[in-house]
């Protein structure tokens, strides 16, 4: 019998369909707290898990629910208050995980992704750092100088402040290269001076802890993408940006916000002919 297409032996039926309960990106995060936690609500497992918004967890209970792996129990009805507990089902997956997990440790590399921090703020950086450092090689630079002399480490996303000292933003764009991905934070009012300055994307200050998690894990998702797709998305990220902030009038007045809107046409064009 086939799945999806595909000929898959009937022995195997039953493990796609298991896997495909999983097939969330917060499914198994949610399934592993939720087991291992005993029964829980709703403010303490977004608690336990920070980098979900409560609409996605939501969701994301909604769904495991319906898998028949995690139930949902009215704990108090005034004020109404309920928790979220494994079924058996839902415990049984602990061997499931068991067995990724040894398998992950045998034949997956461990490679750490490295993001590079610059920003002529001391404290700005270790901020950030203390965000990202559970999941990111980090290095933190402070200079132009610094952040020349950390690119031999061969970073594969840099998040670079517009305020580096020893260089605009566009010399500090060409510094870094196209090697890693770039994320470019800006202050508050930009110009449409930012649509040639380079970089995969741009976030405006003060940015949040899960903004710039976000925006890494993006980054990173898109290594390896076509340059026509990868100036398509950093281009648009830009427009995106100066358009959620400048009246659409002001913009179309300026020559170089109407070409960069041309140039997004004609990539456009090229990817449709892919």
């Amino acid at each position: 019998m086939s799945r999806d297409g595909a000929d898959v032996p009937p022995d195997r039926q039953p493990a796609l369909q298991a896997l495909s309960l999983l097939s969330g990106k917060w499914h198994p995060t949610v399934l592993i707290v939720v087991a291992r936690t005993g029964p829980i609500g709703f403010n303490e497992l977004l608690s336990r898990v920070p980098d979900v918004s409560g609409k996605v967890l939501s969701e994301t209970l909604d769904a495991l629910g319906d898998a028949g792996l995690i139930r949902r129990q009215v704990v108090s009805e005034s004020p109404l208050r309920v928790e979220y507990a494994a079924t058996e089902a839902g415990r049984d997956m602990d061997a499931v995980f068991d067995a990724l997990a040894d398998w992950g440790r045998q034949h997956l590399e461990t490679a750490v992704p490295t993001v590079l921090l610059a920003d002529g703020d001391r404290r700005i950086t270790e901020m950030y750092a203390g965000w990202i450092r559970d999941r990111y090689t980090v290095v933190r630079v402070h200079t132009t100088n610094e952040l020349a002399d950390q690119l031999r480490t061969d970073p594969d996303v840099v998040v670079l402040d517009e305020g580096l000292p020893g260089g605009d933003l566009h010399s500090l764009h060409r510094t870094v290269g196209s090697a890693p991905r770039t994320i470019t934070l800006i202050g508050d009012r930009p110009t449409v001076d930012l649509l040639d300055a380079g970089g995969d994307d741009v976030l405006r200050k003060p940015v949040v802890r899960s903004t710039l998690l976000e925006t890494i894990e993006a980054q990173l998702e898109r290594q390896g993408e076509s340059p026509v797709r990868r100036e398509r998305a950093a281009m648009e990220a830009r427009l995106a940006l100066l358009e959620s902030i400048h009246p659409t009038g002001r913009l179309e007045a300026s020559e170089v916000y109407l070409d960069a809107r041309e140039r997004v046409a004609e990539l456009d064009s090229l990817l449709a002919d892919d």
